[in-house]
């Protein structure tokens, strides 16, 4: 079991570094107003981590880490008990729960998401949990079996 775990943590991380570079990059191109970086820093900070100071920065990126870590073992351990048929299908349901708790419960709940943002970008925010959620799956199930991690 904590072979799947350590996979789990790892794919995690993978899909998190991959998916976090992602926003990032649509977020300094000014497509989007809102980086998941700083939404998930701003969790336990208080406040929406936008201006991205160097600690901010560091911060930000240690809890988005962290976080992708934690979600990986979410789905080793959901892939370990339902299976791995659709791995991919279940990966993106299980992130897409943790978009709606994540964006619009526990977001708001702490103030950190802005009042009236674009649909546009709650769609970006919404796609990238279903790609973190699918990679990670995906990763996971192709590289258990391998024993690399």
């Amino acid at each position: 079991m904590s072979d799947r775990i350590t996979a789990g943590a790892v794919s995690g991380i993978i899909a998190g570094i991959i998916m976090g570079l992602i926003s990032m990059i649509l977020f300094a191109a000014n497509i989007c107003k809102l980086c998941i970086i700083a939404i998930g820093g701003g969790i336990f900070t208080g406040h929406l981590m936008n201006n991205f100071t160097l600690e901010g920065y560091i911060l930000s990126w240690l809890i988005h880490l962290a976080l992708s870590g934690a979600f990986g073992v979410m789905i080793a351990i959901m892939l370990t008990y339902l299976g791995t048929k659709h791995h991919i299908l279940k990966g993106a349901g299980l992130l897409t729960l943790v978009f709606i708790a994540d964006i619009g419960f526990l977001a708001p709940l702490r103030g950190i998401f802005p009042d009236n943002q674009a649909y546009f970008d709650l769609l970006l925010l919404l796609l990238y949990h279903i790609f973190f959620g699918s990679l990670a799956s995906y990763i996971f199930v192709k590289y258990h079996s391998k024993k690399l991690v």
